[in-house]
């Protein structure tokens, strides 16, 4: 009876046992909820976005050269627009030199293909290997080319596609260009501007502090890996020069942008190798020693030069870089899987600085446990 008293009577505070359990699953529902409007945010405005993470990376890797030029009295806008516009004359001059290989091998292409797939049929393993697929294939009627329905799709036209593409694409160069030579002339005032909008004393000059440390570390990461990506294009290009592999600047230069994408970019570049040494040469000698120097060249940048040059104080671990790698290519596709690991290098780097995402940058670091330096 006066249990019920209790449950009838409005008056009464009782405690409820729901109240906590409902707070806990509620701001985890949140954050899922932000999470999934923030990343599909990512792809909805990618047009808008990548140019604008391009452009912030670029700031970082050009910064150090911008502030050396400051301190022998060059004006921080006249050090940018000298940085920024000699950097896209060295990149418009790579284009022309490798235009005409890179034409000539699309061209091509289709005949080297066909090369590829007859001296491929020469090979015993890959005989037997196709052998087996072509009987399997018969067995389950697959061969059968008829039974398989043919859908045919009305496509745009070519001329919409080529005009569109085009306007995307200069309307993301224009606005990475642009957007890096303002944040390289504008200096430290955005950082500045930042540590304004915290509270005034100490927090005020550890925010300022701590933007330094992100600057200089990122500036410092990119740069040295944009010069290993260099070096190691420069050593590709050699290696298949001295092969006789023909157009070794075009691969030389493939191998040195697609460093930028881990184990994925090595594995195109040493297929595209492959292809190309196979159908230029009868017999798989050259073949084996262009791929194998190709491998030996990335395991002793992966292994000496980047550990020694880089140091080891913002590695990410395998699970990281690959899930990075996956996230970031289906966010915005080879834009982002290129950018990929120096986004969440500076992900990273910006989580520990902070205590309350200090925990992130361990998962995401290669320290172990260890609370980072």
């Amino acid at each position: 009876m006066q249990v019920q008293e209790l449950i009838d009577s409005p008056g009464v505070n009782r405690p409820s046992r729901l109240a906590p359990f409902s707070s806990r699953l509620l701001i985890p529902l949140l954050a899922s909820i932000l999470a999934v409007l923030g990343i599909a945010g990512l792809q909805f405005a990618s047009s808008l976005l990548a140019p604008i993470a391009v452009a912030l990376l670029l700031t970082l890797l050009l910064g150090p050269l911008v502030r050396g030029m400051s301190r022998y009295g060059v004006a921080e806008p006249v050090a940018a627009g000298i940085i920024v516009f000699g950097a896209i004359t060295v990149i418009v001059a790579a284009m022309v030199v490798l235009s005409a290989p890179a034409t000539d091998w699309l061209r091509r292409a289709p005949a080297t293909m066909r090369q590829v797939e007859d001296k491929l049929r020469t090979i015993e393993p890959v005989s037997a290997i196709q052998a087996t697929a072509t009987s399997v294939a018969r067995l389950t009627g697959v061969a059968n080319s008829d039974s398989t329905p043919r859908i045919e799709v009305a496509a745009a036209g070519p001329l919409a596609r080529v005009g569109w593409t085009t306007a995307h694409i200069v309307g993301g160069i224009l606005t990475i260009v642009f957007l890096t030579y303002f944040l390289l002339s504008s200096g430290s005032m955005f950082r500045r501007k930042i540590a304004y909008l915290f509270p005034s004393g100490m927090h005020r000059t550890r925010i300022k502090r701590a933007l330094a440390e992100i600057e200089e570390q990122m500036s410092r990461y990119l740069l040295l890996n944009t010069l290993i990506s260099i070096g190691f294009g420069l050593g590709t290009w050699l290696l298949l020069a001295i092969i006789g592999v023909p157009n070794p600047v075009l691969w030389g230069a493939v191998a040195g942008v697609l460093n930028f994408i881990p184990y994925i970019g090595a594995f195109v570049t040493v297929v595209l190798i492959g292809m190309v040494t196979l159908a230029t040469f009868d017999g798989t000698q050259r073949v084996f020693l262009a791929c194998g120097g190709f491998l030996m060249l990335d395991l002793i940048k992966g292994h000496f030069i980047g550990p020694v040059v880089v140091g080891r104080r913002m590695p990410l671990n395998t699970v990281a870089v690959l899930l990075s790698l996956l996230f970031w290519g289906w966010v915005w596709g080879i834009v982002g899987a290129i950018m990929a690991v120096p986004l969440t290098v500076m992900i990273q780097v910006i989580c520990s600085h902070s205590e309350r995402f200090r925990g992130v940058a361990i998962v995401l670091g290669n320290w172990g446990a260890q609370r980072p330096s």
